[in-house]
């Protein structure tokens, strides 16, 4: 039987100004709350790809540095991707943060993207303790979503997506079950809070330029078009111009992050381990709301195309938004950098995980 060492338990924080309001407008965000006011841990499930780029790790290991710090719960962790070891990566990661009991989901019968240049993922999981052998012991991501959903608070859960929107799509189209009585579309209503999205070039795109509704075309036209709630947009431009990861050099040897990082980075032969931060930004943006970091464009919507290209239109209460950069970028990169970094709350897992 395995032993579960849990991480510290979430805390209330005091946090400074954080928009959580409609996206009527930014007057909401303004008034702010009150400096030092007391606010619960969000609640969050992320869906990533952990497929091709490490800035993926580096964005999980971040979320779990504000877990320890009583910032957010992390509710479960998804992937998009059918890459074998996708999720088993994962897993190493949770488990390293002393999260192994964290709810790990992969896309099933055929959902989901595929690359064959994610090697550095196949090194990670032979050298670091987990329990996953391949995303096919993971269950099915839209069963994990329905059951984290169903048990939640009304209005309570944030989902950020660091990747495809395959699991979202399967979600939206899901019918009652033997877990909730409510189809998927009823759940997200009832209990999602909203969903960000790391994705887009704006104002405008360009479809060959974002990956991450590009790889499953389908799924994110189809997720965008009829999600019922809130979206807030993390796009591309934000954490493309923001590069950090050389830190990681000084972090032990038994960091999977900092290993990620070696593999991908050192391939490229740049001398250096910086690298984009556009998951890391969206876990900022998720977890502490705009602060001084952001502001939000809204009262609009991406009017996307089946090829993916869209614009940004301009018309209130259509409930979405996307970011605009406001703090200096240098600050910004070592606000992440110092969480990326930060090691776990307890002594880092070190034995192998049977």
């Amino acid at each position: 039987m395995i032993r579960i060492q849990r991480g510290q338990k979430c805390k209330k924080v005091r946090r400074g100004r954080r928009w959580n309001g409609s996206l009527g407008g930014l007057a909401l965000y303004n008034q702010g709350l009150k400096e030092g006011a007391e606010m619960k841990p969000v609640q969050l499930i992320l869906d990533t790809d952990m497929l091709t780029d490490c800035d993926d790790t580096a964005a999980l290991g971040m979320l779990h540095a504000m877990a320890d710090a009583g910032e957010v719960d992390i509710l479960a962790t998804v992937v998009s991707s059918r890459y074998p070891m996708s999720a088993p990566v994962v897993d190493v990661i949770n488990t390293y943060y002393n999260r192994p009991e964290l709810p790990v989901g992969a896309p099933k019968n055929g959902a989901g993207a595929f690359r064959d240049d994610s090697s550095f993922l196949d090194k990670l999981a032979a050298e670091f303790p987990h329990r996953l052998a391949s995303n096919e012991e993971a269950p099915d991501a839209v069963e994990v979503y329905r059951r984290v959903l169903e048990q939640a608070e009304s209005g309570s859960v944030k989902i950020l997506t660091i990747g495809y929107m395959s699991n979202l799509e399967n979600l939206l189209k899901s019918g009652p079950d033997a877990i909730s009585p409510l189809r998927g579309l009823e759940l997200i209503e009832r209990k999602v809070s909203e969903w960000v999205c790391m994705g887009g070039n704006f104002p405008v795109d360009v479809a060959k330029d974002n990956v991450n509704f590009t790889r499953d075309a389908s799924a994110a036209v189809y997720t965008i078009r009829n999600w019922p709630g809130r979206i807030t947009f993390a796009g591309r431009e934000i954490g493309h111009n923001i590069k950090v990861g050389e830190a990681l050099r000084q972090t032990p040897d038994d960091n999977p992050v900092r290993r990620a990082y070696q593999l991908h980075r050192d391939r490229f032969d740049l001398g250096h381990w910086n690298h984009h931060t556009a998951d890391p930004s969206a876990v900022l943006y998720a977890v502490r709301g705009l602060w001084d970091y952001w502001e939000l464009e809204a009262d609009g919507y991406i009017d996307i195309q089946d090829d993916c290209s869209f614009v940004w239109r301009k018309k209130p209460g259509r409930n979405q938004g996307y970011l605009l950069q406001k703090m200096d970028r240098a600050e910004m990169g070592a606000i992440m950098e110092e969480l990326i970094v930060r090691p776990p709350a307890g002594k880092p897992y070190r034995e192998a995980i049977n």
